[in-house]
């Protein structure tokens, strides 16, 4: 078999067959206009270069020591989760979603579409909601109307406000990477205000 370390454009045109079954052995690098354009590999080359994401997170890092007091909670009120997503029938598992609204509270992120972008390229981000590097975010239209179901529900929305209440706020004057956006909260919690006050 043809070794190839590198190869040209016009050569990869010519001898296409030989360069890919050389890379089964050994990646090949193609170049365009003399420099390096991309490279070619095998599939056990390329899942052997993915890492666990979690490898990429510092342990010490804030979220990662106060995650097992969150996923705590959320087992607590698994029955509730477990509830609306029989209802609404959701993409994302509850918890998962749970944990998407959290991080937009935990990080001010303005938007749900930015929220979005960020689930795509942010390695914490996709640490703390269970996504491996090669795993595909959901579609826009599926995290949308997720997170509306669970923001739509009032004991999910009172739900983060104990999780932030009891995990995060005796705390935040120590986590600077924290930039908590209370006054969306509210603005969460004020949607239920008026059911809350029926109820009593």
């Amino acid at each position: 078999m043809e070794r190839y370390s590198k190869v040209g454009m016009q050569e990869l045109d010519q001898r296409l067959s030989k360069i890919v079954e050389a890379a089964r052995k050994q990646p090949v690098s193609v170049y365009r206009y003399g420099a390096p354009w991309v490279w070619i590999v095998s599939q056990d080359d390329w899942q052997g270069a993915l890492k666990e994401v979690s490898s990429y997170i510092p342990q010490g890092h804030s979220l990662v020591l106060l995650r097992p007091q969150i996923d705590d909670l959320l087992d607590d009120h698994r029955d509730v989760l477990q509830g609306l997503n029989a209802g609404a029938q959701m993409l994302i598992a509850p918890q998962t979603a749970m944990h998407i609204l959290l991080l937009q509270l935990l990080y001010s992120v303005p938007s749900e579409q930015q929220l979005y972008e960020q689930l795509n390229y942010n390695l914490l981000f996709r640490w703390f909601v269970g996504l491996d590097l090669n795993q595909k975010v959901w579609s826009f239209n599926v995290l949308s109307k997720d997170l509306a179901t669970l923001l739509g529900d009032a004991r999910a929305v009172r739900l983060i406000q104990k999780i932030i209440g009891e995990v995060f706020c005796g705390a935040l004057l120590q986590m600077p990477e924290f930039s908590l956006n209370f006054a969306l909260l509210h603005t969460w919690l004020a949607r239920h205000a008026t059911t809350s006050t029926a109820s009593n």
